[in-house]
């Protein structure tokens, strides 16, 4: 990908305050992507303006991705990336709520980057376009560090989403359907789940 390309995406986020995936994250989704070349179907929860779908179309010619995004601002600005790139036939854009799409579509990948205190719901509902093998990865499971120490915010409705995320992270690396890795010091905390039960 065209760095100076990409930049422009990254600083309209940080100009119009979208909120987009850590430098670090980023690579290491991309990292991860590279290391299985069976990945080719993506469904990313949390299209924001196309950044991640771009990003990861990017690693192969042979990866697809639906992506899903709520606001349609963010849509219309999605496509328009999408396009620039050329990768309109790779991404596709649905706009709606996450938890209203409906597929046939199975999927090898899920990047979910989308309400954090909806990741338990959103598991569920994915799951069955799932199978043994697929991997789900989730972003932002520390919140800027929250999770972990309440005391770095005030505020009441953050707190509450905070403490819906460390029930997800906890629940789940306890789920015998999934075998999970933490990584809470890559990006703002990473948590891969791949599915090895039916």
């Amino acid at each position: 990908m065209e760095n100076k390309q990409l930049n422009t995406i990254t600083s309209y986020a940080k100009e119009h305050g979208v909120p987009i995936m850590k430098e670090e994250g980023m690579r290491f989704l991309l990292a991860y992507l590279k290391e299985h070349p069976e990945i080719n179907k993506i469904l990313e929860v949390g299209t924001a303006i196309g950044y991640s779908a771009i990003q990861m179309a990017g690693v192969r010619d042979n990866i697809y991705v639906d992506t899903i995004e709520i606001v349609e601002d963010n849509v219309k600005l999605a496509r328009d990336n999408i396009a620039a790139y050329g990768l309109s036939d790779r991404i596709h854009v649905y706009h709606m709520d996450a938890m209203e799409y409906q597929t046939f579509q199975y999927y090898d990948f899920y990047f979910i980057d989308a309400a954090k205190s909806q990741y338990a719901h959103y598991l569920e509902h994915f799951l069955p376009t799932s199978y043994v093998g697929s991997v789900f990865l989730f972003d932002n499971l520390n919140f800027h560090g929250i999770v972990d120490d309440e005391s770095k915010s005030h505020n009441r409705s953050t707190l509450q989403m905070t403490r819906k995320i460390k029930k997800f992270r906890d629940k789940i690396q306890k789920d015998p359907r999934f075998e999970t890795t933490f990584y809470p010091e890559i990006g703002d905390g990473i948590l891969i789940a791949k599915r090895i039960l039916e």
